[in-house]
């Protein structure tokens, strides 16, 4: 998925517009939870989202979605990581 395409879909699936974000390499953000629904775009270097019972990676191109309520970790790669994240 492209920029043009995730911000197209954020905005028919009645997300709040992306915005841009960037960690250094190896950032890591403790267990914790959201309130809404989450998606991510990575654009550039690799993120790994922890959910306890699985691991998933991501790289450039790759959409997340994170469901409210559910406990996980995010780390960004040894390269860290920019994306765009949108919220609803």
């Amino acid at each position: 998925m492209n920029e043009t395409e995730f911000r197209a879909y954020a905005a028919a699936e009645g997300y709040d517009a992306p915005e841009a974000r960037s960690q250094p390499p190896g950032k890591f953000f403790d267990t914790h939870a959201h309130e809404r629904d989450l998606i991510v775009l990575i654009q550039e270097g690799t993120f790994t989202v922890d959910y306890f019972d699985r691991k998933d990676e991501f790289g450039p191109g790759d959409m997340c979605y994170v469901a409210p309520g559910v406990d996980h970790t995010d780390q960004a790669g040894p390269e860290g990581a920019s994306y765009l994240l949108a919220w609803r």
